[in-house]
């Protein structure tokens, strides 16, 4: 099965949303780090959560495909949150750039961190395991 099911996006987007979230109300919370680390906190969790719906499809690969659909859907929801966020409250000094890099930041994620989580989820499905 070489195509991501759109469950799994659907989770790796919620994902993304929960985790940038908390790591945003965090930071502005304790008025400690830059906002925009609350969007590599939702990148890792949204490709991360990804890979592991991904996985327990029984045909499952790690295909470049599968990569390429969840970073396309982790670049959009990063642009979607972070203009909802800086209309909301403003957190960014320089939006512009700000939601370029997590953008991009967020579409490459699933390339450096899909095959760890995608493996060891796979591991343990195993019946030898």
């Amino acid at each position: 099965m070489t195509d991501v099911k759109p469950v799994s996006l659907v989770i790796a987007a919620v994902a993304f949303i929960i985790g940038a979230a908390i790591a945003l109300a965090v930071i502005r919370g304790f008025s400690v780090g830059d906002p925009s680390l609350a969007f590599v906190v939702g990148a890792i969790l949204g490709a991360q959560a990804g890979a592991i719906a991904h996985s327990r499809h029984p045909e499952a690969e790690a295909t470049v495909a599968v990569k390429l659909g969840l970073g396309a859907v982790l670049a959009g929801v990063a642009l979607i949150f972070g203009f909802v966020v800086h209309f909301a409250i403003s957190p960014f000094k320089y939006p512009d750039v700000t939601l370029a890099i997590a953008a991009i930041g967020s579409f490459i994620f699933p390339f450096a961190i899909f095959n760890t989580m995608f493996n060891a989820t796979r591991r343990s499905q195993s019946p030898e395991s």
